[in-house]
């Protein structure tokens, strides 16, 4: 089914195109406009967006060979964060990380030379959207090690302004997903 770009329907719009779709079409839908997470969100009626839920996700520490973690600069916020999203329906969260590392950054990453450094949730965790929506993230913490030439091709996508490596001491001030950071440097 060929769908226009997700800033062209209106919100009503959005929400009488699916209500009318199956399953197969809904997962398409999700795929192209960022996860089924985002899909439900956007799929909410204006007067109740602002109920908090829960949403899973995975994150990834992607160090290079000096040490160094990319960061990605958000287009949503202006903010520096880690790359990482929103869980697909049947997706192991290990699978999601691999995923979203190469949507945002252009680096293939096998889910097996991935290290789990913790799941957090709770407070910390919590995300208000520009729209509105609130939600409560569950995420799931990777670390990737790699090789400084798998990162000659850097590339963004819509989600990602800019992409830099940073010094563990030497972090940008305008930060998100400090808490994540923060798992990290337990870690090490």
């Amino acid at each position: 089914m060929k769908f226009k770009n997700m800033r062209e329907y209106s919100h009503n719009e959005f929400v009488e195109l699916v209500k009318n779709l199956n399953e197969k079409e809904l997962l398409e839908l999700s795929a192209n406009y960022g996860g089924y997470p985002v899909l439900f969100r956007m799929s909410l009626d204006e007067r109740i967006n602002h109920i908090p839920f829960i949403q899973t996700g995975a994150a990834i520490i992607i160090r290079n060979e000096e040490g160094q973690i990319l960061l990605q600069k958000r287009t949503d916020r202006n903010q520096w964060g880690l790359p990482g999203g929103c869980q697909e329906l049947g997706e192991n969260l290990r699978d999601t990380a691999v995923r979203e590392a190469y949507e945002e950054t252009g680096i293939k990453i096998e889910p097996n030379e991935i290290k789990l450094i913790d799941t957090l949730s709770g407070n910390t965790r919590k995300n208000s959207y520009p729209n509105g929506d609130i939600v409560y993230n569950n995420t799931s913490l990777y670390l990737a090690d790699i090789k400084n030439e798998k990162v000659s091709n850097l590339k963004c996508d819509s989600e990602t302004k800019e992409l830099k490596f940073f010094d563990t001491e030497n972090f940008p001030e305008d930060i998100m997903d400090y808490d994540l950071i923060e798992a990290y440097l337990k870690c090490i």
